[in-house]
This record gives structure tokens, C-alpha cells and sequence, in this order.
């Protein structure tokens, strides 16, 4: 190979770098914009009553994860709208995009959850995981990102046990 062809293999490949790092700058994406439109708006929340991970007792849910949905809706400036539907109707809320997260002591491998958006465990030692819709990657990294930070902490002081 002679220094010219050298040059030109090594300005296109550097050309073809410089374009795939450009159409890649948005990544992770949420097709449906759902943490834009969550951030100073309106988060809407299910649960599956589980306690104490979330339940209906009143009008307002209540549980750690509820708290910590609460906590979540409030690190994005947003307020929480939770839904009527719980168990299989709120799955099928979030599946239908009318719910934004579903929380209530949900375990990695529950066959409800391959059709949607499932975070890490976020506490160590069990597989509770939280739902977001499918596909809404940024979304699913921010809430699995809030989870595993606050998440163990939440669960200790409701247990009052060390993280």
C-alpha cells in the first residue's frame, strides 16, 4: 500500500467515526418522550398492591416504593398522578402507555415483565425490580439510576436495618 491510499483508508475512516459519533448523540432515546414530559409535569404511577412495597389503603397508595415514586416525581419537579388500576389492569396501563412506572415489590423473572422496561434489582440481596414502559430507554436509566441510589435506604429505614 503507498502513502497516498494510506491516507485516503485513513481520512474515510475517520470520516466514517465522525458520523456515527454524531447520529449517535441522543442516546438512550424515549420514542414516546416520556422523561421530557415527565420533568415538571406529570408522572403517572400504578402499583400491584404488595405490601409493604405498596397497597391501597384509602384513597392515596402507600408503601416504600410509593415513597419512593413520590421522591422520584419530586427530583423531576413533576407531581404524581396515581392510577385506579392495580395487578393485571395496571400492567396492561402500562403496556397501553397510560401509565409512566408500576411499582409494588415486582421480582426479576415474573413472566408479566417481558413485554416492558425492567430496572436493575435495586436491593441487594433480593430481585425487586420497578416497570416503565418498553422501549423508553432514558426513562428506564433514570429510574433505574434514582432506584438503586435511594432505594436501599428507603428499605432500611422501614425495616431499620443498615443498607
Amino acid at each position: 500500500m503507498n502513502r497516498a491510499t494510506g491516507r485516503a483508508g485513513g481520512a474515510l475512516l475517520l470520516g466514517a467515526v465522525l458520523f456515527l459519533l454524531q447520529s449517535c448523540d441522543d442516546y438512550p432515546r424515549d420514542p414516546e418522550g416520556t422523561l421530557d414530559r415527565v420533568r415538571g409535569g406529570t408522572l403517572r404511577a400504578g402499583i400491584v398492591e404488595n405490601p409493604p412495597w405498596a397497597l391501597r389503603d384509602g384513597e392515596e397508595p402507600e408503601g416504600i416504593e410509593v415513597r419512593l415514586v413520590e421522591r422520584l416525581a419530586q427530583s423531576l419537579d413533576a407531581r404524581v398522578e396515581w392510577s385506579e388500576a392495580s395487578g393485571p389492569r395496571a400492567y396492561e396501563e402500562l403496556v397501553a402507555r397510560r401509565l409512566d412506572i408500576l411499582v409494588g415489590g415486582l421480582t426479576e423473572g415474573d413472566p408479566w415483565l417481558a413485554t416492558l422496561g425492567v430496572t436493575r434489582p435495586y436491593i441487594a440481596g433480593r430481585n425487586h425490580v420497578v416497570v416503565v414502559p418498553s422501549g423508553e430507554n432514558a426513562w428506564l436509566i433514570f429510574v433505574d439510576r434514582f432506584f438503586s441510589r435511594n432505594g436501599p435506604k428507603a428499605v432500611a429505614a422501614e425495616w431499620k436495618v443498615r443498607p
